[in-house]
């Protein structure tokens, strides 16, 4: 079903009522798109449009940016904004309809004497998730006042938004803002609801599309200075802050975070919320299971014999140890775990021997319910968002400032020593001096500079899910000094590639249970079918990168997925038809294919034999009775690839492996993992609690040298 944003449809000959154009007359309209202002400049002779440029090049890379011809032919087609849009690209194309609406608006003599029409008017735009409504309080020439009423995307992440966008768009006067980073879609939804009701009080909306300008700003003197706000980030800083126990003391220090989402907890704000706890803690003494933090390191490097050049044992053992101090300290703190939220789990990847088991844990989710993360499935609704809301709040408390939407541009090198970090937010630029400075920037990104610098080309196929603003500083910035980084991940086994749905969607949420439960038949792109169906795992996905990072389920209107459809549709990734050929013309696939595998598969499962894959008929739907369905599904990564910085064993950077230190310059998380990776791999949890204990150890090495100097 077509969304209808701005909810008018305009025909030509209406907006032109009373205009004949005996001559080409061309009039251009903007309005605020993703990431960008789009504008549509419309050529209209003797009452039709006959020409339509669209500039789009400011959107999403690779998905909104070369949308532009493909929307402009449908202008042309529909003589008018009432277009059906491009799949997978749903705010530029709102951003299109609105551009075209100006544009006519002007050409019809439409626009009044540019002031508004008093009120307040109410609109609804598609968020993330689901619908997010505003209401707009106007004079005749202001914006006095914008209202989010009703929104339901993810906690905490969406509140981002909520909290800064009205804000910024009342200031500047403008719906041509900034999005809060990491929480664009939720932003961009409340531009489009807020450009709603400026239309309908009679705006313009290029008169209300003025950009915002980066000017610069005051420089900062600091003691640490923590790049990135995820889970490493934020217990380094509380580190350096207070003491090796995360006790509630002050170790005297000036202590910042600069993290570019708006707002902190990084990966783990959108993902279920599990956390590992191996020994000395209450979660231990409920489940009477415990992992000593030597046995459980010499397990791992037993078991990865493949890294051992690469692998640090007496570092991996320094921050096993920490992991009891850092989950007790944080729970004294206020953090809410409690042994009722613990199981034992069974991970293959502590020992070569086989499946052991470890203590794991569920956040919890809602403080009120008791709601734990694992009580509603592995998605954004489970405890991450109150892991990280919690978790930032105890970093807060203990004095550490944290600056969001605050972008690391580069290093500030002298003589060999980092003395600073050059950032930028939504209005300034400026340098933040320290005296030192922790990476905690995460894995390498599927950002195209990284896939280019770092990894094979079919990488640049995979979504980045949850990873938007992980652009991979720390390692270009080690590279561009002529540094190397430490790969240490396997393109043939590496789990962080799965299947999943987008960067909004991930492979969290009830519907994941179509792809990971549900048989079905999947095709490329070419409309052929590339693999066993029954298999949804790694090895699926894998093929999927290799596919070019997409394919389709297919099934009819027997199979039990048909619910998740008009949902899935919603967020540009489900289509229907009454005709394979229909079908294949909406997924953009050669239908003569489409039609051909359709009729194998079902033969092979009439027959009882999958002649082509050899999946299991039990395993097999057969696709006869219309509508016709089309889900897609991509190859995914919610934790980015294993490639970090050199550090040595107090967590300093160096340029290579066994390399003099960088002076002032420490690593953490995902950017200094590679010689202790084996402790965020364990299964779940173990990356939370990993990446947890090695911020702590950082923030430890960075105190203690302050202190001692």
């Amino acid at each position: 079903m077509k969304k209808r944003l701005f909810g008018l449809c305009i025909l030509l000959l209406t907006v032109c009522a009373g205009s004949a154009f005996a001559e080409p007359a061309t009039v251009t309209g903007s309005a605020p798109g993703m990431e960008s202002v789009i504008t549509a400049t419309i050529t209209i002779d003797n009452g039709e449009i006959t020409a339509v440029e669209l500039d789009v090049s400011g959107e999403t890379s690779g998905i909104g940016d070369i949308t532009g011809d493909a929307l402009a032919q449908q202008v042309l087609d529909a003589q008018g904004a009432e277009i059906d849009g491009v799949s997978g690209a749903t705010v530029t194309s709102d951003a299109v309809r609105a551009a075209v609406r100006s544009s006519l608006d002007a050409a019809a003599g439409n626009l009044g004497n540019g002031l508004l029409v008093p009120g307040t008017y109410t609109a609804t735009a598609h968020g993330a998730k689901h619908d997010l409504t505003a209401e707009v309080d106007v004079t005749e020439n202001e914006i006095t006042d914008i209202r989010v009423t009703e929104a339901n995307d993810s906690p905490f992440v969406s509140e981002a938004a909520i909290e800064k966008m009205p804000a910024r768009m009342l200031e500047k006067q403008s719906v041509a803002v900034d999005a809060v980073t990491g929480a664009t879609f939720t932003s961009a939804a409340i531009r489009n609801a807020v450009s709603d009701c400026l239309m309908q009080a009679g705006a313009n909306l290029s008169d209300w599309s003025a950009q915002e300008t980066v000017r610069q700003g005051q420089d900062v003197n600091v003691d640490v200075l923590v790049v990135g706000g995820g889970t490493s980030g934020l217990t380094a800083a509380l580190a350096a802050k207070t003491d090796a126990a995360l006790s509630d003391v002050d170790s005297g220090l000036n202590v910042m975070i600069v993290e570019a989402n708006g707002y902190a907890g990084g990966n783990m704000a959108i993902c279920g919320g599990y956390i590992a706890s191996y020994f000395g803690t209450s979660l231990n003494e409920y489940t009477g299971n415990s992992i000593e933090a030597d046995t459980l390191v010499s397990s791992l490097l037993e078991l990865y014999p493949q890294y051992a050049e690469v692998l640090d044992g007496e570092l991996m053992l320094r921050i096993a140890e920490l992991t009891d101090d850092t989950l007790n300290g944080l729970m004294a703190r206020g953090f809410y775990l409690t042994g009722s939220d613990a199981y034992v789990g069974e991970s293959s990847r502590i020992s070569k021997e086989g499946p052991t088991a470890y203590t794991s844990s569920s956040v919890i989710a809602d403080p009120e319910t008791g709601e734990r993360s694992g009580d509603n499935g592995y998605d954004v609704y489970g405890g991450g968002a109150f892991f990280a809301e919690t978790l930032t709040d105890i970093v807060n408390q203990a004095g550490v400032e944290i600056r969001y939407e605050t972008r690391a541009t580069d290093l500030v090198m002298d003589e060999g020593a980092c003395i600073g970090v050059k950032v930028q937010d939504h209005e300034t630029y400026y340098t933040v001096y320290a005296k030192k400075i922790i990476l905690a920037t995460g894995y390498a990104g599927f950002d195209q500079e990284t896939i280019a610098a770092y990894l094979p080309e079919a990488y640049g196929n995979v979504v980045g899910a949850e990873t938007a603003a992980n652009q991979s500083f720390a390692q270009k910035q080690i590279t561009a000094l002529g540094g190397q980084v430490n790969d240490v991940h396997d393109p043939i086994s590496d789990g962080h590639i799965i299947l999943g749905y987008n960067t909004v969607l991930a492979h969290f949420g009830e519907e994941r249970k179509l792809y990971n439960e549900m048989n079905g038949m999947l095709v490329n792109p070419k409309g052929l079918r590339f693999t066993d169906d029954s298999d949804r795992g790694h090895d699926t996905a894998m093929k999927v990168m290799e596919q070019g990072g997409k394919c389709y389920m297919i099934f009819d209107s027997t199979h039990e997925g048909v619910k998740y459809v008009d949902y899935l549709s919603e967020n540009g990734l489900a289509w229907s038809a009454e005709t394979l050929e229909d079908l294949a013309d909406q997924i953009h696939v050669p239908a003569e294919a489409l039609i051909s595998t359709v009729g194998q598969y079902n033969a092979d499962y009439e027959a009882g034999v999958d002649s082509v894959f050899h999946t299991s008929a039990k395993k097999m739907a057969p696709v006869e009775e219309a509508p016709y369905f089309a889900v897609q599904i991509n190859a995914i990564s919610t934790g980015g690839i294993d490639i970090a910085v050199f550090t040595d064993e107090n967590m300093m950077v160096t340029l290579a492996k066994d390399g003099q230190p960088i002076e002032n310059l420490y690593a953490c998380g995902g950017a200094g993992s590679g010689s202790y990776f084996p402790l965020c791999n364990i299964g779940l949890g173990s990356h939370v609690v990993g990446c947890m204990a090695s911020g702590v150890y950082a923030g430890n090495c960075v105190r203690e040298a302050l202190i001692n100097q």
